[in-house]
């Protein structure tokens, strides 16, 4: 049954969504500013409950106000569904985990299920202005693929490397196991040569794309690998409205805990894309050696601060900031290129 009561300013239906099934919460806003949530539901998260979802969804409503479906883009089972809304010109907005996360902070809900999180993603949409999703491109989905099937085997043979060299000089190897072992590293090795193969051409069959890694190539430390993950891990950063929410996403956001008289060191919150992390510490370390602004940047932080670890972390977050002001404004790295605004304070995160 539709919810009662005057014409309502927009509708919103928040989805939580599991491996098997997600949950729907229906709610309105009407001109009073008066939020109104009807009973959730639960549907397969299969194309009939898809269906389901969208006539269930017809017969709450009561009038012609927009309508917008607002989903969280956690894992990969989100996806399916996406793109069905978006086949079926529904508007929807994908967020990031954490802008979900910092609005559950700001409300007074402590409890956490999966009706509470359709709630609240309900709630989210109708009080807050949301980006509509563009569905990425199918080379933008491969290019995450195949970036992230090269981060797990670079991981596996890593891995596999240390177990071999550990067994190899303990007591009295067995040659056959030290045999399959070393199989094992070169079956890796020739996977990551056939990964490698198809991301060039990928690259090479997408003349866009090519033009903007270039973008990011440009700069000093920052390799294709490299760029590429940062690209893939953000979706050609889609999602991202801001620096702020980009480096929340990254896990390189600084955090600071504060009580009285006691104040604890800045840290970094480690909560966000593990891949993005990984993906940018070597090259900070290259840029350190390579990079005539990042040198500066960084001996400035280092006058500071006893060790130079939080100093590389500085660095990090600054190389995605810059990478992402290249893949937005689609300009190659300029070193003597000045903002007009002045820089925000430099805070070098503890480790």
């Amino acid at each position: 049954m539709p919810l009662p009561s005057a014409t309502p300013l927009k509708y919103v239906v928040g989805l939580d969504i599991a491996k098997d099934s997600f949950v729907a919460c229906f709610g309105r806003i009407d001109p009073t500013q008066h939020l109104h949530f009807g009973k959730p539901a639960t549907f397969a998260n299969t194309s009939t409950g898809f269906a389901e979802l969208l006539a269930w969804t017809a017969r709450q409503q009561a009038s012609s106000a927009p309508l917008w479906f607002v989903v969280e883009a956690t894992g990969v089972y989100y996806e399916e569904l996406a793109y069905f809304l978006a086949d079926q010109q529904q508007a929807l907005s994908v967020l990031l985990p954490n802008k979900a996360r910092h609005f559950a902070h700001s409300t007074e809900q402590k409890s956490k299920t999966d009706l509470l999180d359709a709630r609240l993603l309900c709630r989210l949409g109708l009080e807050r202005v949301l980006p509509a999703w563009q569905p990425p491109t199918p080379a933008l989905r491969q290019l995450r693929a195949l970036s992230r099937e090269r981060h797990s085997l670079t991981g596996q043979g890593a891995r596999l490397k240390i177990r071999r060299h550990a067994y190899q000089h303990s007591y009295q190897p067995d040659a056959r196991t030290l045999e399959r072992l070393q199989a094992q590293q070169q079956l890796i090795d020739q996977q990551l040569k056939a990964v490698d193969k198809d991301l060039a051409d990928l690259v090479n069959a997408e003349p866009e794309l090519a033009r903007k890694l270039a973008h990011l190539t440009s700069v000093p430390g920052i390799g294709l690998t490299t760029a590429i993950a940062l690209v893939a891990e953000t979706t050609g950063f889609a999602l991202v409205e801001n620096e702020r929410q980009l480096a929340s996403y990254a896990g390189l956001d600084v955090v600071q805990r504060q009580s009285g008289l006691s104040a604890g060191a800045t840290r970094i919150s480690r909560r966000g894309n593990v891949r993005l992390r990984t993906a940018l510490y070597l090259p900070a370390v290259s840029s350190l050696r390579y990079n005539p602004q990042q040198m500066a940047f960084y001996a400035r932080l280092r006058s500071r601060h006893p060790t130079g670890k939080p100093g590389v972390i500085a660095v990090m977050r600054k190389l995605l900031l810059l990478c992402y002001s290249l893949w937005k404004n689609d300009r190659p790295y300029d070193p003597h290129y000045h903002p007009a605004h002045q820089p925000q304070k430099e805070v070098a995160p503890a480790v």
